[in-house]
């Protein structure tokens, strides 16, 4: 094993150029998950089923990165494909989010469904999980092209790609119900007496900008995370940040030097669902390896598989029903807190990382506990306990980030325990398979139970209607 005492400085500029590089590993995904509660409000012909429908398309875009490796290894050694792939997916991402703002609200009749889709929405975002799923196999290869420190800029930069679009989908709100307002008056007789009516309608606020801005945000993130990569390709100050091996060689690049090759094991403790990755260890210091039984192992993958399933498949297929008879603003609160958790619960890990099963066990209990929760809220919809009540509303967002945050912190410290056991190249292989493999079945499960079955009822209820007042004259 290379030891490097040397100190390294990073270059301020090279830093904030990867940091934009990894904001668009996942913000297309995570802008669209954001952006629900909107389109669901303005009434896309999908309306709460629309969640389900994303699940499951994030689930089968993993053709994406199975496709990427088994390229990687049907290619010789020599020859690294990150570059041609990063720069084939961020130009479908920037095309893809480019057709959003033009077609996003675009509907044809599906015969099979009887009933319009949202076609154009549906076929993109399949496109754009492609992007994001395979940007987790791709973007952190190339990134082992340049020094360690400039690895943690990544991870910045990918909990930006979730926390950004949740700041601008907060700011952007989602409208909602301020009350009622006459809409026109007559006269009607009622037991033989003239009265004055008036009719009443809901005199509902908009959002502050329209979904066609948000997405035009979307293909401004992707256009800098392109701009991004060719500046780390070309840029002279970033070719100087690379590794010895790579400052001077082709893009196709050479065999990784050993310490670069271990720490990447890390940064495959990969993806956890729609956004945020478990944190790398710090590449400059040595970690113990550890002894892992089999026995331990099967015990972790089956959590593992547990805790997927529920985080990636189940609860997302049903968080607009859940959400969505409180309001779409709570329904907003939710889905943008959920998603800044995913990313804050990596970074726990990543700074105090534990090993522990029982702490494994227990944050995999405390996660299934308030995902029960916010399954029941899902299933007593449209007339969940305490709506209409800021109570109500507390508590379900509170569920929501909970679930979130347990699950994560969960899948993220398992990894750290499989990057750190003997054998961890090939458990970390596992950790990848049984995370999609999980993820998968929970999705398969809850999309006919959503769409086919119908076992859950969405919230549509107008306040203002039917509503009339009448006075005698």
């Amino acid at each position: 094993m290379a030891v490097n005492c040397r100190k390294v400085s990073v270059s301020p500029l090279v830093a904030v150029i990867v940091v934009f590089f990894g904001t668009g590993s996942w913000v297309a995904i995570n802008g669209l998950w954001v952006e629900l509660p909107l389109l669901v409000k303005l009434g896309i012909p999908e309306g709460y089923q629309l969640a389900s429908y994303l699940t499951i398309i994030i689930q089968l875009a993993n053709i994406g990165p199975v496709l990427f490796v088994i390229l990687s290894y049907a290619t010789p050694k020599h020859i690294r494909l990150e570059v041609p792939a990063i720069y084939l997916v961020v130009t479908i991402g920037i095309t893809a989010c480019t057709l959003l703002i033009f077609f996003w609200d675009a509907t044809t009749y599906w015969d099979v469904v009887n009933d319009y889709r949202s076609t154009a929405l549906l076929i993109l975002a399949f496109f754009l999980a492609i992007v994001d799923c395979t940007s987790s196999v791709a973007f952190t290869p190339f990134m082992s092209r340049f020094m360690n420190l400039y690895v943690t800029w990544y991870f910045v930069g990918e909990g930006f790609s979730a926390l950004l679009p949740s700041l601008v989908a907060l700011g952007q709100g989602v409208g909602g119900e301020e009350g009622c307002r006459a809409n026109f008056t007559y006269e009607r007789y009622i037991n033989g007496t003239k009265n004055n009516c008036t009719d009443w309608v809901t005199d509902a606020k908009s959002e502050r900008f329209p979904p066609e801005d948000f997405f035009i945000f979307l293909t401004a993130m992707m256009s800098s995370c392109g701009l991004a990569f060719i500046l780390l390709n070309y840029l002279p100050l970033s070719k100087r940040e690379r590794i010895p091996q790579e400052r001077d060689g082709p893009l196709e690049g050479v065999e990784q030097i050993p310490s670069v090759s271990s720490s990447q094991e890390s940064y495959t403790m990969i993806r956890n669902g729609y956004g945020a990755t478990a944190e790398p260890d710090d590449a400059d210091k040595e970690t113990p390896v550890e002894s892992l039984t089999q026995k331990n192992a099967i015990y972790l993958f089956v959590i593992l598989g547990w805790v997927s399933g529920l985080s990636n498949g189940v609860l997302p297929s049903i968080q607009s029903y859940s959400c969505g008879a409180y309001g779409l603003d709570t329904y907003l609160l939710a889905a943008t807190f959920g998603n800044i958790a995913n990313p804050i619960a990596c970074f726990l890990v990543f700074l105090w990382p534990q090993k522990s099963k029982t702490l494994v066990t227990t944050t995999a209990i405390l996660g299934t506990l308030f995902g029960s929760l916010c399954m029941t809220t899902a299933v007593l919809s449209p007339s969940p306990p305490l709506q209409f009540k800021l109570a109500g509303d507390i508590i379900i967002v509170a569920c929501w980030v909970c679930v979130t945050a347990f699950f994560t912190y969960t899948k993220a410290t398992i990894g750290w325990i499989l990057r750190n056991a003997n054998g961890s190249r090939s458990l970390l292989i596992w950790f990848g398979a049984v995370t999609q493999i999980g993820s998968l079945i929970g999705a398969l499960i809850m999309f006919p139970l959503v769409n086919s079955y119908n076992l859950f009822e969405g919230y549509y209820a107008d306040p203002c209607h039917d509503k009339v007042d009448c006075i005698p004259a």
